[in-house]
C-alpha cells in the first residue's frame, strides 16, 4: 500500500511529491497527459511560487531554464490610457511546457514513482482511499490503495459530481516579436473581459485572456476570428501585437471560480486549483497552488507519523490563503473589464502610487517572503 497517491503532476502535484519524498514517504504521482504539453495559463510565476522553489532547493534549477524576469505591471484601459505599477518583488515568466517538465524531472530525481499517461477515474475516500485509474496507453483499468490521497488535477476528480459552473473561458497562445518591454506584464481591459501579455523564456510572450462563453458562441467557436476582434478593442493591445508572429494555435479551457469547501472527503486533500480557483488576473495561481501543496505535504507527513489527526487546521489555512486574493482579483477583473471603471482604475493608480500599492497587496503581491514552517 502506498503512503500517498497524488493525482496531477502540475506545479502543485510535483511540489507535494518532492516535499513528501524528501520526508521519506512512498509517493506515486499520476498524470494523464504526456509532457511537454500546452496549458491554458498566464505563465507568470509569482514571488510566492519562487519562494516555494527556494524552500525545495530547486529555484536555481528552474532559473537555469531562462525565465523572463518581470518587474512591473502595466494597466491599459480600452480608451488607450495606461499606468505602470512596480512589483514589490520580481516574478518569473516561464511556459508551463518547460516548468512542468522540469518539476516532474525533479520529482523523479527524488525517487517519486511516476505513472504517465494514466487518468484518475475516481477516488473512494475512507480510512484507506482507493484510486481508480485507467492506463491511457493500454486502456487497462486498475486500482491503487493508499494511506492518503492528494488531488492536484485542478479540474475533474474532486468536482466531477459537483462541477462548478463558469461563464468564462480562458484562451491562450504565445507570440514572438511583440512590441513591448521584456520585464513587464501588460494587462488590457477590453469590452466585457480582459487579457494579459507577458514575456516568457526564449524571447516569447504568453497571451492569455478571460473571454465570456457567450462571445465564443457568437463566433461559433472560431477562436481566430474572436481573438482578432478582441485585440482590436484596446489600442495599446493592438499596438503590442501589430507586428507580432503567433507561434501556436489559440487553446481554450473553462475558467471556474470557487473557494475552499467547508469539508473534504476522508483522507483526501485537494490542493491548487482542485482546492480553489482564483481569478487569473493577479498572476498568483501557480504560487498559491505550490504553497498549498507545501502545506499539504507537511500536514500529511505529520498525519502519517501519527502526530496530527484533524485536517481542519489545514483546510482553514488553505481557505485563508485564497479568501482575500479571490475577492480582490475578482473585483479587479470586473473593474478592468468595463471601459468606464477601467479608465477610473488607471487614473486612480496613475495619480497615486499608494492606490496601486494597495491594489497589488490585496491580490497578494507584497515584499513578504514565504518561509516554510519548521518543526
Amino acid at each position: 500500500m502506498r503512503d500517498v497517491v497524488i493525482i496531477g503532476a502540475g506545479p502543485a502535484g510535483c511540489t507535494a511529491a518532492v516535499a513528501l519524498a524528501r520526508r521519506g514517504r512512498d509517493v506515486l504521482l499520476i498524470e494523464q497527459h504526456r509532457f511537454p504539453r500546452e496549458k491554458v495559463c498566464g505563465e507568470c510565476l509569482s514571488a510566492l511560487g519562487i519562494d516555494v522553489l527556494e524552500n525545495l532547493g530547486v529555484a536555481a534549477r528552474i532559473e537555469n531554464l531562462g525565465p523572463a524576469i518581470l518587474r512591473r505591471t502595466n494597466l491599459h484601459s480600452p480608451d488607450g490610457s495606461s499606468c505602470t505599477l512596480p512589483l514589490p518583488r520580481p516574478m518569473w515568466g516561464i511556459s508551463r511546457r518547460r516548468l512542468d517538465r522540469e518539476l516532474l524531472d525533479v520529482a523523479a530525481d527524488e525517487g517519486v514513482e511516476i505513472y504517465q499517461p494514466a487518468r484518475c477515474e475516481g477516488v473512494d475516500p475512507g480510512p484507506r482511499p482507493r484510486i481508480h485509474l485507467r492506463d491511457l496507453t493500454t486502456n487497462r483499468l486498475f486500482d491503487v490503495d493508499c494511506r492518503m490521497a492528494i488531488l492536484a488535477d485542478g479540474k475533474g476528480t474532486w468536482n466531477a459530481k459537483r462541477p462548478h459552473p463558469t461563464s468564462d473561458l480562458g484562451i491562450k497562445t504565445w507570440f514572438e516579436d511583440v512590441d513591448g518591454p521584456t520585464d513587464t506584464i501588460d494587462l488590457f481591459g477590453v469590452h466585457g473581459h480582459y487579457g494579459g501579455v507577458a514575456p516568457i523564456e526564449d524571447r516569447r510572450w504568453n497571451a492569455a485572456f478571460s473571454v465570456p462563453v457567450a462571445a465564443v458562441a457568437r463566433f461559433r467557436g472560431n477562436l481566430d476570428a474572436l481573438m482578432a476582434q478582441v485585440i482590436e478593442e484596446n489600442p495599446n493591445l493592438t499596438r503590442r501585437l501589430v507586428g507580432a508572429r503567433r507561434g501556436a494555435e489559440w487553446i481554450a479551457a473553462p475558467l471556474p471560480r470557487f473557494g475552499v469547501r467547508g469539508a473534504w472527503p476522508e483522507k483526501v486533500i485537494p490542493i491548487g486549483n482542485a482546492a480553489a480557483a482564483l481569478e487569473p488576473i493577479g498572476g498568483e495561481g501557480m504560487g498559491l497552488a505550490m504553497q498549498s501543496a507545501f502545506a499539504a505535504a507537511d500536514w500529511t507527513d505529520l498525519h502519517l507519523a501519527g502526530k496530527c489527526n484533524s485536517v481542519e487546521s489545514l483546510r482553514r489555512r488553505m481557505a485563508t490563503l485564497w479568501r482575500c486574493r479571490r475577492t480582490a482579483c475578482r473585483l479587479m477583473g470586473i473593474l478592468i473589464s468595463r471601459p468606464a471603471t477601467a479608465q477610473w482604475m488607471v487614473r486612480a493608480a496613475h495619480g497615486s502610487s499608494g492606490v496601486g500599492a494597495i491594489a497589488l497587496r490585496l491580490i497578494g503581491k507584497t515584499d513578504a517572503r514565504f518561509v516554510a514552517a519548521t518543526r
